[in-house]
């Protein structure tokens, strides 16, 4: 009797082995047919792993990074050092809220203007193009911005001469900005957010800023210092990512592009 006993609770064991592996590769089947990726099926060459390649548009902020004259220059203080027996590092940092590459809300140039706290991050996050200006061309003309194959909502950023210029050292006057006439003709072409790739969309001499308030009071956000050398023109989608501090007129952010 012990005997018998035991060859059924083998076989009993072993039935509910069989079971366990129909189930397993009936799970398999069904995972393969509705191309849901698991750690079963990520060895499957049925089923190929796509991956997008993402591009940093940031440029590094340093106490050499350029600002704006009269800006805030960027520096830190260490606070605790590991160096000098504490557990841990900590650093101070100061810097203004428009260094580096940085994104400008409407209350830069408008009094009651819509601050950070008042765009969702997925606002910030859109379809849009990198336009390649010739490198001739002191400024932006609205002729270029009708040219251009720019839909409803896009982001657009200009890659111009500017991003031979280092976004490091010496800060350049002589930099290609937007015209007034090709920001009222990017407002005719409805888009979110205009990138450009040095300090300012306005000519630095212009100290009302006119490009700043027709973008910012007609909601066009604006972002500046985008690092574009090396970055070859096109659509993508890009994701626009300030610090979450709310209240502000602009913030740093990290700007990335998908293709």
């Amino acid at each position: 009797m012990r005997l018998e006993g035991a060859l059924a609770a083998v076989i009993g064991f072993t039935g509910l082995l069989g079971l366990s592996f129909i189930a397993g590769r009936l799970g398999f089947l069904s995972n393969k047919k509705n191309n849901t990726v698991t750690n079963d099926t990520r060895q499957d060459d049925d089923l190929p792993l796509t991956k997008s390649s993402y591009v940093d548009l940031t440029a590094a902020i340093t106490p050499d990074t350029v600002v704006f004259p009269g800006d805030p220059i960027f520096s830190t203080k260490q606070i605790c050092s590991i160096s000098d027996e504490s557990f841990f590092n900590l650093s101070e940092m100061c810097f203004g809220n428009h260094t580096g590459t940085h994104i400008d809300f409407p209350a830069h140039v408008k009094k009651g203007g819509k601050v950070s706290n008042d765009y969702s991050i997925g606002e910030l996050i859109g379809d849009g193009l990198i336009v390649d200006v010739p490198e001739n061309m002191d400024s932006i003309s609205r002729s270029l911005i009708m040219s251009q194959p720019i839909l409803k909502n896009d982001f657009v950023f200009f890659k111009t001469r500017n991003s031979s210029l280092s976004k490091q050292g010496e800060f350049i006057e002589k930099f290609v900005y937007i015209e007034p006439d090709a920001a009222r003709a990017l407002l005719e072409k409805k888009v979110k957010i205009v990138g450009m790739d040095y300090i300012s969309v306005d000519d630095f001499s212009s100290e009302e800023l006119p490009v700043h308030n027709i973008l910012l009071s007609n909601d066009v956000l604006i972002v500046e210092n985008v690092e574009l050398k090396g970055v070859a023109p096109g659509r993508g989608k890009f994701f626009v990512m300030p610090l979450n501090i709310p209240g502000m007129d602009g913030l740093p952010a990290r700007v990335v592009m998908s293709r």
